[in-house]
């Protein structure tokens, strides 16, 4: 439960009133009682009542971004392109990475509050969604690429057409002549992977695979990361009977999955196809041209910079959803099996 006025007056041993004219910056607050709630504040996590409703005296000019992972090379274009949007409006913004970490994305997140952020545009872990349901109520946000599946969400959601993206990979696979393929992927809390991995059922469904937990070649890890991707990797590839071709459900795993199999001697693809939801930045310069659906972080970018400055600018808007179809590039690292 979130921290209350009232328990940082306790802890601050100090009146609710005093608290108040601490948050409120009122100069009749000695200094001593000034540096004993501020320290109260920070040692129970409390985020005053006037940012998280957003009842701020005059605007910050200032967005935030949280993402999954600043070091993925999709929401680092994804930032600069925001960045440069932003900055032409006269805006600034912080950026910050959750590392898929709960308390991680809520403590970013009340830290941005804060600092009296006008937006927050966000690509959640999905493991804070009352939380960020309640914030929505009074802040502007943006979701990027992970909706949230629950009512009272008032905001709006940018993202690629996950299931759509999966399903015409795995199809091109099956018209290839392959059946044992590999899936590795996140389900976990994000809709992201829940999507994916529909995607993934619905076109192995249509041929009459059934994908279950008696189907040997589907790896879920607990997070999208390249050291997840390498082991998914290696625990398909150390099978008796070997996947013909494995789908990473994102470009993190992707990497992981390159990274196994140039290391273990695995020809691609003439011992194993893979493919990959997203590019990976400056693949044209690997060992081979890996296919993949395209994703265009610079397009949701530009949605969704556009979607938080007018939200800004109106509050009272609808929730707004943009969704991308992605395009299917095969390149060299298929081949083939009939």
């Amino acid at each position: 439960m979130a921290a209350t006025i009232k328990d940082v007056a306790k802890i601050a041993k100090v009146s609710v009133s005093t608290v108040s004219r601490v948050i409120n910056n009122e100069c009749n607050v000695k200094p001593e009682t000034f540096r004993l709630v501020q320290d109260a504040i920070k040692k129970c996590n409390y985020v005053p009542n006037n940012f998280a409703r957003g009842l701020k005296s005059s605007s910050s000019k200032t967005i935030g971004l949280l993402v999954s992972d600043i070091s993925n090379s999709h929401f680092t274009v994804m930032a600069k392109r925001i960045e440069t949007i932003l900055r032409e409006n006269d805006f600034n913004m912080i950026i910050c990475s959750t590392d898929e970490n709960k308390q991680q994305e809520m403590k970013y997140i009340n830290h941005l509050m804060s600092q009296q952020i006008d937006g927050l545009i966000l690509n959640t872990t999905g493991l804070n969604n009352e939380e960020i349901i309640n914030i929505s109520q009074h802040l502007p946000i943006v979701l990027i690429e992970r909706r949230i599946n629950e009512p009272g969400f008032h905001g709006d959601y940018v993202s690629s057409n996950n299931r759509e993206g999966i399903r015409q990979l795995t199809s091109n696979l099956l018209a290839m002549g392959h059946r044992k393929i590999g899936f590795i992927n996140c389900e976990g809390t994000t809709s992201t992977g829940q999507e994916r991995f529909k995607g993934f059922q619905d076109a192995m469904t249509e041929i009459g695979i059934d994908i279950d937990k008696c189907y040997p070649y589907h790896y879920s890890c607990n997070t999208f990361s390249i050291d997840n991707g390498f082991r998914a990797c290696r625990t398909l590839m150390q099978m008796m009977e070997r996947p013909t071709a494995i789908i990473a459900a994102n470009n993190t795993l992707a990497i992981g999955t390159l990274q196994y199999l140039r290391l273990n001697h695995i020809q691609i693809p003439d011992e194993i196809s893979l493919l990959s939801y997203g590019n990976i930045e400056n693949s044209e310069l690997f060992f081979v041209e890996l296919g993949h659906a395209t994703l265009n972080p610079v397009t949701i970018a530009e949605k969704a910079a556009d979607f938080i400055l007018s939200r800004i600018e109106d509050p009272s808007l609808n929730n707004r959803e943009s969704i991308f179809e992605p395009t299917v590039l095969l390149k060299s690292s298929v081949k083939s099996i009939l």
